[in-house]
């Protein structure tokens, strides 16, 4: 995973609420449901119907899974036992089912209870045991922030195992005679759903969950589409087979009916794929326009002065050679004077597209204040300063101006490692304030910076 990911603080934020809301949740439940089942009252009969009850030995590995989860923030230790303890479990659950072998004595438990006729079985279902098996795994490999690729295949084993056993359950609840021996009750399939998207989003910034979490179109679109994705097959299998069995349909006739609806979402998903996309490019066109209008002079059309301070700083930190012009038009408030401010305005717009235009395309070109322009250069060195001068001389030299000839005056300083952005603008402002003492139109080099401008030497306090 790509380390570079930025991710969204107020989605991280609610993950980690939602993650504590999950453990409490389950934990409630479990209890709810040991509590009943220790004295006999059926437990949690969800919509109804008796195979939704939620079994004792599920319900303490809830206790596990849902401590383990609420510990997994402060005291990842104690997490990592309780999940431990929780693969053990459910481990030896599974163990048994294979075995025949009375590996646990959680069926014996209820032996050691007074005798009640109605109390449900204590031993968890064979897929509810390797649920929980794998949920302690992801609980562990999230306690010790090791073999992510663990815990994420888990985490994706145990959605398909629940997402399987509700559209198990919406077959039996749309009137299917359906038999699966694997198949678990509803309550603890939701369950286990909630629990494993809640260890997913106890660690947001790691795994597949950054995704998710991600400050960008992407993050937006999976927040967006990824539950209805979970919940959608599920739900159409419901209705599918609720339409065949209740309205008396056929097979065929319901498969078409399943082929169109089908389609329909599929052509809804990406309508809304879509939409989100044109607004998140709409939304990203009005940043750019705010941040250019941000960092741009609005006569030139170069950058102003705070992009201009932003951009010296950023070429010095990761250039070497990096040189700096101050450029100041001569006589320009004598021009403004004789020819009005829309002729001087006119003036600098021409002069910031004769500088644009001499640059290479890693150069930067701003209108520092006034009638005064500056020029980054990077990867430069003296004798390509006095080019690129020389050809901005020569540029308003052969440019035909319409009221009078413009000139300009250039200051140029090379810039010394460890220079400070500061100092490399003073020296190449004293060598402009030169120019126009000998005599204005013509680049003047700034001499060599001072020895306390220069970076210390390696081992120099």
């Amino acid at each position: 995973m790509s380390n570079d990911i930025r991710v969204n603080t107020e989605v991280v934020r609610g993950f980690i609420v939602y993650s504590r809301i999950v453990g409490w949740l389950l934990v409630a439940v479990s209890l709810i449901v040991l509590l009943a089942w220790v004295s006999a009252v059926a437990p949690l009969q969800m919509f109804a119907l008796p195979a939704t009850s939620m079994r004792a030995g599920a319900a303490l590995a809830g206790v596990l899974a849902g401590g383990a989860l609420l510990l997994s923030h402060r005291w990842p230790w104690s997490s990592f036992l309780l999940s431990l303890l929780l693969t053990l479990l459910a481990g030896c659950e599974l163990l048994e089912f294979a075995s025949g072998a009375k590996v646990i004595c959680l069926p014996d438990l209820g032996g050691l209870l007074p005798h009640w006729p109605n109390r449900p079985p204590g031993k968890m279902l064979e897929l509810t045991a390797v649920a929980f098996t794998l949920l302690g795994l992801v609980g562990m490999a999230v306690a010790s922030r090791q073999v992510i690729w663990l815990r994420e295949a888990c985490a994706l084993a145990v959605i398909a195992i629940t997402m399987a056993s509700i559209a198990a359950f919406g077959l039996v609840l749309a009137g299917t005679a359906f038999h699966l021996p694997l198949r678990m009750p509803i309550v603890t399939a939701s369950l286990l759903l909630l629990l494993t998207l809640a260890w997913m989003a106890s660690v947001p910034s790691t795994g597949l969950t950054r995704i998710v979490v991600a400050d960008s179109p992407g993050g937006a679109f999976a927040r967006r589409l990824i539950l209805p994705a979970l919940l959608l097959p599920s739900l159409l299998t419901f209705l599918f087979e609720m339409v065949q069995a209740w309205l008396g349909v056929s097979e065929a006739q319901a498969l078409s009916l399943a082929a169109v609806v089908t389609g329909g979402v599929v052509a809804a998903a990406i309508l809304w794929v879509a939409y989100l996309l044109d607004r998140s490019e709409r939304q990203r066109r009005t940043v750019l326009a705010l941040r250019t209008d941000a960092n741009t002079d609005g006569l030139t059309g170069l950058a102003n002065r705070r992009a201009f301070d932003a951009g010296l700083a950023q070429a010095l930190r990761e250039n070497e050679d990096v040189a700096l012009l101050i450029l100041d038009l001569d006589h320009f408030k004598s021009f403004n004077d004789d020819f009005g401010h829309q002729a001087g305005d006119d003036a600098l717009r021409e002069a910031g597209r004769l500088l644009h235009a001499e640059l290479r395309p890693g150069d930067l070109a701003a209108r520092y204040g006034g009638e005064e322009f500056a020029v980054v250069l990077v990867r430069s060195d003296a004798e390509r300063v006095a080019q690129v001068g020389r050809r901005i001389l020569a540029a308003f030299h052969a440019r035909q101006w319409p009221n009078r000839p413009v000139r300009v005056s250039i200051g140029a300083a090379l810039a010394v490692s460890g220079e400070a952005p500061a100092g490399l603008i003073s020296r190449a402002d004293a060598a402009l304030y030169r120019s126009k003492q000998e005599g204005r139109d013509r680049l003047t080099m700034a001499a060599e910076a001072p020895a306390e401008a220069k970076a210390p030497p390696p081992g120099h306090a």
